[in-house]
């Protein structure tokens, strides 16, 4: 399977973690809707999953940190007044440092990448990030290997007995003026710093010819139906 790897480095990341409020913690594996995030930025258009036949990622960094954020409430009593500062809030905020997120499609895609349409983000504003590199390699299915920096799916956390952190994720949002998402799936979360080895991969899995790295594969009629 001929392929595209795009690398995308930033200083920070933050990839908040769903319906968690207050101290604010970041996965250290982002969502498959930062990926579509990213390649529509790329493609200067809301790109859908039915789109894309299918990607692949992972996502590796040298440490998470905290910081502390200012969070302002804005208030506007009514539409022809000024809005105003009504509180002010500070929270703790963890984000990962020097993170790089590696990601897979098919050779189509690589024009959008070698000049993105809009700013590069890997979570909020302030993640800034850029493409280091974009290469050309083939993805070769394996039935098993070592993977690090990705996300399962149940399915394939539950058939190999594996230990991760368990999410419910966005596969992708809607584009509508208030999004929604397309559909949510559970996902068991492998550190990069925690790799786990996965046996029977049935159809999940391939490996970079190149590099070696074991990967799993979403294809597009998974990511719209889940099955």
């Amino acid at each position: 399977m001929n392929a595209i790897r795009v690398k995308v480095v930033a200083y920070t990341a933050s990839f908040r973690v769903p319906a968690f409020v207050g101290h604010q913690l970041t996965l250290t594996v982002p969502p498959l809707s930062t990926v579509f995030g990213l390649l529509s930025a790329a493609a200067g258009r809301w790109v859908m999953p039915g789109e894309v036949e299918w990607l692949a990622y992972y996502c590796t960094y040298e440490s998470k940190e905290t910081d502390l954020e200012a969070i302002y409430t804005v208030e506007r009593p009514k539409p022809e007044q000024s809005a105003r500062f009504v509180t002010r809030n500070v929270v703790q905020r963890e984000f990962l440092v020097h993170p790089c997120l590696t990601l897979y499609f098919p050779p189509e895609w690589k024009s959008v990448f070698r000049r993105p349409r809009y700013a590069l983000l890997l979570g909020r504003t302030q993640d800034v990030a850029t493409v280091m590199s974009i290469a050309q390699t083939e993805l070769r299915p394996v039935s098993a290997g070592e993977v690090k920096g990705v996300l399962l799916p149940l399915e394939l956390l539950v058939r190999n007995n594996v230990s991760a952190l368990m999410q419910n994720l966005p596969i992708a949002f809607t584009d509508e003026p208030q999004r929604r998402p397309l559909r949510m799936h559970l996902f068991g979360i492998v550190d990069a710093h925690r790799p786990v080895e996965v046996r029977n991969g049935n159809g999940w899995l391939v490996q970079d010819a190149q590099e070696g790295t074991t990967l799993v594969l979403y294809r597009k009629e998974w990511m719209l139906s889940g099955e």
